[in-house]
């Protein structure tokens, strides 16, 4: 059973008031995964929304919250009716960030499928900027945060992501440079293919989708984005000590797996 077959009897049931209104099959599907984020959620999707309409293209946000415990739900469930075109997923368990972006893109209906970050590190100008870029015949195209601007994580975050590309570079050769940028975008045939070749679910989502576009001949366009981070605190450094290990765990049951592949 391939990994989106076993994900979509976890999901609950969709909510998605654009089904009342009448609209082109949209240019753009815009994934949002969500995790306890009721402090942000209402103000940027606005912000999201707002600047999407402005564009003039056809586009659904789908909004994935995997299982928020602070009201985010909640929140974004009040914004059915007064935004149409969001569709909000709720599962029923923890599926990760991986796993709820897999289940996004399997729903997903438009031409491009672009996913980023809720709490708008990056500037929403790329939104349009990718899109361009795909349109003119690109594949994939992923975001690179500059060094000066990701310190804006704080130290410890930058010394363990410079290490772990460096890692994942010497596994994989893959020639990124930062594999874990939350703002990556899909031809929709693409991003379709992709997600049936992909194991993790968590953390290691972004870079497994790059060394499968890699293993497959994909190519990748990688473009410069303004990167500020929003979510700080001293709290999140302790959080990512834990997460770090798993991180690495993750790499070499990846490159286990990559090998048997390859020799396949």
């Amino acid at each position: 059973m391939r990994v989106s077959e076993s994900i979509s009897k976890l999901v609950c049931h969709p909510i998605n008031n654009a089904s009342k209104v009448k609209y082109e099959k949209p240019v753009l599907s815009l994934i949002l995964p969500v995790f306890n984020e009721a402090n942000i959620i209402s103000e940027n999707l606005r912000a999201i929304h707002d600047f999407l309409r402005s564009t003039g293209l056809s586009y659904e946000i789908i909004v994935c919250d995997d299982c928020s415990n602070d009201g985010t739900y909640q929140k974004i469930n009040g914004l059915l009716a007064e935004k149409p075109n969001i569709l909000l997923l709720r599962f029923n368990k923890r599926l990760g960030k991986g796993g709820s972006i897999k289940k996004a893109i399997d729903l997903a209906s438009g031409e491009i499928i672009i996913f980023m970050d809720a709490d708008l590190s990056a500037e929403l100008s790329h939104i349009i900027e990718f899109i361009n870029i795909l349109r003119a015949g690109n594949h994939i195209v992923i975001g690179e945060r500059s060094v000066s601007d990701r310190f804006t994580q704080g130290f410890f975050r930058v010394i363990l992501s410079l290490t772990y590309n460096a890692l994942v570079n010497l596994l994989f050769g893959t020639g990124i440079k930062d594999h874990q940028c939350g703002f990556k975008g899909f031809r929709m045939d693409v991003a379709k293919l992709l997600i049936n070749e992909i194991f993790n679910n968590s953390f290691g989502f972004d870079t497994e989708l790059i060394i499968k576009a890699r293993n497959l001949g994909i190519p990748i366009k990688v473009v410069p984005i303004r990167w500020c981070e929003k979510r700080l605190g001293g709290n999140r450094n302790l959080r990512w000590i834990k997460i770090a290990p798993l991180m690495m765990r993750d790499l070499f049951i990846l490159k286990l797996r990559n090998r048997k592949a390859l020799a396949v």
